[in-house]
Parts: C-alpha cells; sequence; structure tokens
C-alpha cells in the first residue's frame, strides 16, 4: 500500500511536470516583480541576439531560432514549467536545424540557446518542490543524452544542468525557511498577546469575584439579622423599617447580580487564595497621584461628581485603568507632565488621562508595545465602555474612557 502510494505520487508529479503544471514564480512585491520580469525579458533578448549573432542559416531558420531562443525566457516569467517545455522543445529540433553547430564550438546547441537554458533551468529549481525538479531533470536529459559525442560530453551536462537546478532549489528552500521563520515568529507573538490576554481576564475575574462575594455577604447578613434587628421595633414603625429594609437588600442584590454577570463573562484561568483586603475605588485615584507628585512628575487631577455612587466593580476597573495609564505614561516619557480628568454623572463615568511628550521622543512611541493596553481593552470591553487610547498629534499620549451608567447607576447590558 505504502508503495502504491509512492507511486502515485511520483506520477502526478510527473503529470504535473510535462503536462499540466502552471506554476507561479515566487510571490514578491510589485515592484520587485516588475524588476524580476524585466530581468528575464533583458536575458532572453540577449540570448536571442547571441543566437542571432553566432548562426549562419537561411533567414527562415535564423527566425526560428531566435524564436526557440526567447520564447522560453517570455513563458517563464509567469510560469517557469511552460518556459521550461519550450526548452525542450528547442533541445530537440536545434541539433536537427543546426548540423555545424557541434563542430564550430562543442556543443550542438547555439550559445544564446545554452544562455537561455540555463536561466530557464534556475526558474523552474526556484519555483518548484524536489519531485518535480527530478522529473524536470530526468526529462531534459533524456531530451539531450542522444545528441551528445561520449560520455565525457553527456557528463558535463549532467553536471552544469545539476548546478544549475540545484543553485535554484537552494534559493527556494532559503526562502522558505525564511517565510516559516516569519509565521512562526508571528505564532509566538500571538500567543504571547493571547497570554496575557487570559492573565488579564483572570486578573478580573479575581478582582469581581471579591465583589461579588462581598454583596453575597452583605445580603446573607441582612437577612440573618433582619429578625433581631426589629425585634424591639415598634409596631407602628415596623412596616415602615421592613419596606425599606427590603428595597435596600433588593438594590443589593441588583448589584451583586450586575458584577456577577460581568464575572461569568470573564475567564477564570486559576485557582488563588481570594484577597481579604477591600479592593479600591475611585476615592483611591487621589492616592495614585499623589504618588505619582512624589516621584517627581507633575501630575494634575481634576474630580467632579460623587464618586461614591458608581458601583463597585465599575470604580474598581477604572482605578486600574489609571493606575496602568499613569504606569505608562511615567515608564514611557519620563518627566512629562500629566493631567487627569475623573467625571461622574447620572449616567456616565468620564475619565481622561493626557502626558506630554517625554524628552525622548522614541521611547514616547513605545507605549503600546506592551501588554498594559490590552488590559485596558479587556476592562473596557467588559463594561461596555468606549475606550481611545493613543498618541496625540502634536505628541504625548493619550487614554479617554467613557463608561455608560443606567438610571440606578448599573453598567447598561
Amino acid at each position: 500500500m505504502i508503495e502504491r502510494q509512492r507511486l502515485r505520487i511520483w506520477w502526478d508529479a510527473l503529470r504535473y511536470t510535462a503536462f499540466t503544471g502552471t506554476d507561479a514564480p515566487p510571490k514578491r512585491s510589485a515592484g520587485l516583480r516588475w524588476l524580476r520580469g524585466l530581468a528575464i525579458v533583458g536575458c532572453g533578448l540577449w540570448a536571442g541576439f547571441v543566437t542571432f549573432s553566432t548562426i549562419s542559416v537561411s533567414p527562415p531558420a535564423k527566425t526560428f531560432h531566435v524564436l526557440i531562443t526567447v520564447l522560453p525566457c517570455l513563458l517563464a516569467v509567469r510560469s517557469p514549467l511552460w518556459g521550461w517545455r519550450t526548452v525542450i522543445v528547442g533541445l530537440v529540433s536545434t541539433p536537427v536545424t543546426l548540423p555545424g553547430m557541434s563542430a564550430s564550438w562543442g556543443w550542438p546547441w547555439a550559445p544564446g540557446f545554452a544562455l537561455t537554458t540555463a536561466l530557464v533551468f534556475y526558474l523552474v529549481g526556484e519555483s518548484n518542490d524536489q519531485a518535480e525538479l527530478t522529473w524536470a531533470g530526468l526529462i531534459s536529459f533524456g531530451a539531450a543524452a542522444p545528441f551528445v559525442r561520449d560520455w565525457r560530453d553527456a557528463a558535463l551536462l549532467v553536471l552544469l544542468g545539476g548546478m544549475v537546478f540545484f543553485l535554484g532549489n537552494t534559493v527556494r528552500q532559503r526562502r522558505l525557511a525564511e517565510e516559516e521563520r516569519a509565521a512562526q515568529q508571528e505564532r509566538r507573538l500571538a500567543e504571547e498577546t493571547r497570554a496575557a490576554l487570559l492573565e488579564e481576564r483572570a486578573g478580573i475575574a479575581r478582582e469581581l469575584h471579591d465583589v461579588v462575594a462581598h454583596h453575597m455577604s452583605v445580603l446573607a447578613l441582612r437577612a440573618d439579622s433582619a429578625r433581631f434587628r426589629f425585634a424591639d421595633t415598634a409596631k407602628a414603625d415596623r412596616e415602615a423599617e421592613i419596606w425599606r429594609e427590603f428595597a435596600d437588600l433588593a438594590g443589593t442584590a441588583r448589584e451583586g447580580l450586575t458584577e456577577l454577570r460581568r464575572l461569568l463573562g470573564v475567564l477564570r484561568s486559576e485557582d488563588r487564595a481570594l484577597l481579604v483586603a477591600p479592593q479600591p475605588g475611585l476615592a483611591k485615584v487621589v492616592e495614585l497621584v499623589e504618588g505619582v507628585k512624589a516621584a517627581g512628575t507633575t501630575c494634575e487631577l481634576e474630580l467632579r461628581g460623587d464618586l461614591d455612587a458608581v458601583p463597585v466593580g465599575v470604580a474598581l476597573s477604572v482605578f486600574r485603568i489609571v493606575q496602568e495609564a499613569l504606569s505608562n505614561a511615567i515608564q514611557h516619557a519620563p518627566g512629562a507632565s500629566i493631567s487627569v480628568e475623573l467625571v461622574t454623572g447620572p449616567g456616565f463615568v468620564r475619565l481622561v488621562i493626557e502626558n506630554g511628550p517625554g524628552p525622548d521622543p522614541k521611547r514616547a512611541g513605545q507605549a503600546g508595545g506592551g501588554h498594559g493596553l490590552v488590559g485596558m481593552r479587556e476592562r473596557a470591553a467588559m463594561l461596555a465602555a468606549d475606550l481611545e487610547a493613543g498618541e496625540r498629534p502634536g505628541g504625548g499620549f493619550l487614554v479617554a474612557l467613557t463608561v455608560p451608567l443606567d438610571r440606578e447607576g448599573q453598567p447598561q447590558p
């Protein structure tokens, strides 16, 4: 069965090489394709001129030999195999129509045709696999062998033709290796980006897990303690107190459900001990700005609105985005002034962070090279928010985030 498959592979390669193959030259840019085509056509025209100058036959025969010299190069621009098939025709017909050529320079083929043959052999080796190349070499030798004088000419023919085929195939293998190396590099970068994304999602999931756990704990605690807290309340006031309690519990439950939906949308990839410290909120932004100022960087902060009215999960994500944006500004534009604007309203949270260009403009353009922006975009997508992060036209970097909220202060679905 294996031998039959091998025979089938070689038979398909023979049919492709001799009859059906319409191979294309290697993929290159438009400029290189034009340059390559002009070089091949130029070599073909030069070989035709050499043939025209070195043979002494009737005008119709000379026209035929010039055409059989130039035509393979013209065809090889689009398909080297079709140029090679035309060369085979020339290998068989030229010795018959030029009987005195062998005596004049030792070969039965015109010098110009020999140049064309070498060029086309190289192009075939550059454009085809080893199986097709093997058949091309065997067929070429079979077409030329009846016209050589002795075994030494045959050995020289094999050596020269094999060297040209090998040179073209070496160039092909090197090009394929470079393409594979580039593809591996792209896959590696994609895997690194994916790993950073999964790690960021895991971090977000752990933080939101704490938020949801806090809401559920509050619900459980207030529900369990309700019978004791209302036991001593006067009957007249008890109904109003109970209704207020249920309203508060409902609000806490809605917040917990919102954070739970957000948590279910994020992949938790690893189990770690949950943090017991309270998660930072928007009020902690002031501490971040003070830390930046303590490091010697000018940083202006403008706060507007009720920060405490923002849901815990939203506040936590916005805090992390501020933290990452300030870290990027300090790292990639050291010494540049920074401005932070945080505005909260009944239906939105708006964050704008800008920094000027640093002393080294080249470093300022590297802000998007790490994984910090990946985390920002992931958090913005989780909040259904609009995020703009990129270099400013006048230099520096801009991070602008707008988180939509509904009337109850919860993120919109």
